[in-house]
């Protein structure tokens, strides 16, 4: 396996919904780690608020996923109620698929979305499908990205993994029977005292499943507040960030 950190860039899609992106993007498809700019939502979910559960308003959400879907090239997405597990669903269409964490298609041009705000998004990639998982703690220790992984039909040494803007351990200090946990099940290099390192665990899940490439963007919604919600940091009454992947039409630039 290859792992490491990626470069990454910000930009402003039309209708101005920023998102960063790994530099440079795997052939054939799209990844879209949305920022909290360029909606329309006020304090304290300014601006690009994906969630109508945390209290904003409907009308803005509508809005700021109208602005998101610019940037999708305008298709509708996928996504899952999510539940902190483990479960990945294979879907063909656009829609609610159902309660779970993670989303697989093979279906071109389908964006997968998850809602983050600390939990790590994590895209894969392959030749012929795409994955999208939401790894918080709990899905973290339960190999949800892992379990996305082996969804797929693809052999895993050719699939290229991107774990997003997350949480890490700088910003993580969780109780001792979960860093606990976490070093028993990934090892105490993903521990320091009591901070946990969500990417280092997320990473070491994707190596034990095969995968070939493994890259970190290595941003911190606890540091980066400026760019992205942060439950941890700013409390309940924060918004959402969407992460997206979508596989290209053949032959889409």
């Amino acid at each position: 396996m290859r792992a490491g950190s990626a470069a990454w860039t910000d930009r402003a899609a039309p209708g101005g919904a920023v998102f960063v992106a790994p530099e440079p993007e795997p052939e054939g498809a799209r990844i879209r780690f949305f920022t909290r700019l360029g909606g329309v939502s006020e304090a304290p979910y300014d601006s690009l608020n994906v969630s109508t559960r945390v209290g904003d308003g409907e009308a803005a959400v509508s809005e700021n996923l109208s602005r998101i879907r610019g940037a999708l090239e305008g298709n509708t997405s996928a996504w899952v109620r999510q539940v902190a597990g483990d479960r990945v669903l294979r879907v063909a269409g656009s829609g609610l698929a159902g309660e779970g964490d993670a989303l697989v298609t093979e279906s071109p041009g389908l964006p997968l979305v998850v809602a983050v705000a600390d939990c790590l998004p994590v895209a894969v990639v392959g030749e012929r499908e795409v994955a999208m998982a939401h790894s918080g703690w709990r899905g973290t220790l339960a190999g949800v990205a892992g379990n996305a992984v082996r969804e797929m039909d693809e052999d895993p040494a050719d699939l290229r993994a991107y774990i997003g803007p997350g949480i890490r351990e700088c910003c993580y200090e969780v109780s001792e029977d979960i860093a606990e946990g976490f070093a028993d099940r990934f090892g105490p290099e993903v521990v320091s005292g009591r901070n946990v390192s969500l990417p280092g665990s997320v990473a070491r899940d994707l190596e034990d499943s095969g995968v070939g490439e493994v890259n970190d963007l290595g941003l911190c919604t606890g540091c980066r507040t400026d760019l992205f919600y942060s439950h941890r940091m700013e409390g309940p009454r924060t918004g959402r960030n969407l992460a997206a992947v979508q596989r290209l039409p053949r032959g889409a630039g």
